[in-house]
């Protein structure tokens, strides 16, 4: 048996030899090369059986494989011998081999690879019996997650389950570390492991909810108070949601463990401009702008004072989910830039603002819409995005609860 081979799937494609005097290369499974290496990768990750020219064929041509699918098969294999070569392997040409019309990945050498060493000591930290060995088994294995499962390939279809597969398995056992530290108070390890969850998938927010808690339990209450900031920007600009009631919460008692006990003027005023003041429009959460709406309607059934509330729709929501967030955060920039410090504003839904417009009439707020639309028009020439606006005028719903 000849020297192991040692292969990486997390992250990125790398195939190096033991005893090798330079690093092993990246390998892109996209481009003119993508159908040979995906042809070596598929091959190694079922390197334990044969695989079969049809197999093949459906997972490098899963539309249409042309006149003489299994000769444009052999070609690229052929072709893949040869890349296999030039990344200076041992016996290169002998890796993939042809046994009784089935394909093979290197049957007499053997074949690490990182992906079945995490899924093997993953769960050997999930295991019931684990005990004491558990935490041991979880670093060993989050520190082979790199990634994800072959990114480039990720969303073709032969990919897709096995890269969901092993997300899963990466989140079910940093969740299962981080609850054994909190117990350990391993708080720095808790820091270390929710900030990698969140790099590779900002959306598990369980993971932020920790990561607050463990910096709180840490004395430092101001970081905290940071990545609930930057988190939830990103929930608002990427995923159009607001923070859960759990991510508040850590909120609050990030805010109390940094100013509970002090009554100081200077404490108070760090308090209140913990952020730098923005001298556009002000954005808040659905449930801040509804409270403030509420408030405006509340003065104005004393004041009379008028109060417009206004929306801006996407006027097509068929458009791919990538281009419609470009419009809405270039509509969310000319909102900011061109109304007043006072003027608060949210985002309703993936395709809608609300502005709420205080001391203006219904001719004003008709011509704030003409300037949002204009910024936007002036900053973006060639954009063809289109929005449908709507003016409601509060004292109408004032007036309607009134008369109740």
């Amino acid at each position: 048996m000849g020297n192991s081979i040692y292969v990486t799937m997390f992250d990125k494609f790398t195939i190096t030899e033991e005893g090798a005097a330079a690093p092993p290369k990246d390998i892109g499974l996209s481009g003119r090369s993508r159908r040979l290496w995906t042809l070596v990768a598929y091959l190694i990750l079922h390197k334990d059986r044969g695989v079969s020219a049809q197999e093949l064929i459906d997972v490098l041509w899963p539309e249409d494989c042309g006149d003489n699918p299994l000769s444009t098969l052999q070609n690229n294999v052929s072709r893949a011998r040869t890349a296999l070569e030039n990344l200076g392997l041992t016996n290169a040409k002998q890796l993939i081999c042809n046994e009784a019309g089935m394909y093979r990945w290197a049957p007499d050498r053997q074949t690490v690879l990182d992906c079945e060493e995490f899924e093997k000591t993953a769960l050997k930290a999930l295991a019931p019996d684990s005990g004491q060995d558990a935490i041991k088994f979880a670093d060993k294995a989050i520190k082979l997650y790199a990634g994800d499962f072959l990114p480039d390939s990720a969303m073709e279809s032969w990919c897709v389950h096995i890269n969901s597969y092993y997300r899963s398995l990466y989140m079910r056992l940093c969740l299962s570390a981080v609850e054994r530290l909190f117990e350990e108070n391993r708080l720095p390890e808790i820091e270390t492991i929710c900030n990698k969850v969140i790099r590779i998938d900002p959306s598990a927010e369980k993971f932020s909810v920790s990561l607050m808690r463990a910096l709180i339990d840490e004395g430092k209450p101001r970081k905290a108070l940071e990545h609930y900031e930057q988190i939830s920007r990103v929930y608002r600009d990427t995923y159009c949601v607001a923070p859960s009631e759990e991510l508040e919460m850590m909120k609050s008692a990030a805010i109390q463990a940094l100013y509970g006990e002090a009554t100081e003027d200077a404490k108070i005023v760090e308090f209140l401009f913990e952020t730098d003041p923005n001298d556009g429009a002000f954005y808040c959460d659905n449930n801040v702008f509804r409270e403030i709406a509420k408030l405006r309607m509340r003065d104005m059934a004393r004041s009379q004072t008028p109060c417009q509330l206004v929306a801006f729709a996407l006027k097509d929501h068929d458009i791919p989910m990538e281009k419609r967030m470009v419009y809405m955060r270039r509509l969310e920039s000319a909102v900011q830039s061109t109304l007043r410090s006072s003027d608060p504003y949210t985002r309703m839904s993936a395709v809608q603002i609300l502005l709420l417009l205080n001391s203006a009439t219904r001719e004003n707020s008709f011509r704030v819409i003409d300037r949002v639309l204009a910024r936007l028009h002036r900053d973006y020439p060639r954009s063809h995005m289109q929005f449908i606006t709507k003016v409601i005028d509060l004292a109408v719903i004032v007036n309607r609860q009134h008369d109740r």
